[in-house]
């Protein structure tokens, strides 16, 4: 990247990922805001530690009033932006549902959309003054291989995967809408991870997709162009 980070914003910031992102970031000259739906300890225990590097910012991305509360709470803090990792998300369901037992009063895929699809839109929309200030103006969508159409071999996990292509889809738009602008904007598949959504048997720690994921943030984009992308820089089918 020819403009290295200052200022980044990470969404769901309170656990798994995004709290392994916070701890990541702080081992590198940047300030993080962390925008958090619930705090934690932990959390509140770095920010006591660092806090002329970490500010917490309260951000719920299914609220679009939180959202922009959030932002200008951000405005007092800096003029510009340098990045956002849209990193919040969620997995309701159970995965093991099949078509059959679907309920579709449960709210599950209305909440996934609200958080996983549209959820990164609205903090762009929002945070857009801020991030067109800075010189990097890089967005980071964390998303899945769940949400790849070409690469598919689930047959359930709707409201999930469903949500992860939206969120693709968002990116694509959104690289469309700002690389005139002197964006750069990524979807993200971060592995497998071991956390609440990932389950214990999963690949990768949160700290170790955490520095793999840190690296394509801070490092140059990709050569071939790809905006859709795993923790490793591999090109992923949409």
């Amino acid at each position: 990247m020819e403009h290295l980070p200052r200022t980044l914003l990470i969404t769901g910031a309170d656990r798994g990922l995004g709290l392994a992102l916070v701890k990541e970031f702080l081992h590198h000259d940047i300030h993080v805001f962390a925008g958090v739906h619930r705090s934690s300890a932990e959390i509140t225990r770095l920010c006591e530690v660092d806090p002329s590097r970490l500010t917490i910012i309260d951000l719920d991305v299914s609220e679009p009033d939180a959202i922009r509360s959030a932002a200008a709470s951000v405005g007092r803090y800096t003029d510009s932006l340098d990045v956002l990792v849209n990193n919040a998300g969620v997995h309701m369901e159970d995965q093991l549902t099949p078509l059959e037992k679907l309920d579709f009063d449960d709210g599950h895929l209305e909440e996934s959309m609200a958080v996983n699809a549209f959820g990164p839109l609205r903090v762009v929309q929002a945070f857009l003054p801020l991030l067109v200030e800075s010189a990097c103006r890089r967005v980071v969508n964390i998303t899945s291989e769940a949400g790849s159409i070409d690469a598919c071999w689930r047959d359930r996990e709707f409201a999930y995967s469903m949500s992860k292509s939206a969120a693709n889809m968002a990116t694509r738009l959104l690289s469309n809408y700002l690389t005139g602008r002197g964006f750069s904007v990524l979807a993200v598949h971060p592995g497998w991870i071991r956390s609440d959504m990932g389950g214990p048997a999963a690949d990768l720690s949160p700290a170790e997709a955490a520095a793999k994921v840190s690296r394509i943030v801070r490092g140059p984009l990709p050569e071939n162009g790809a905006i859709y992308i795993d923790y490793r820089g591999n090109t992923l089918p949409w």
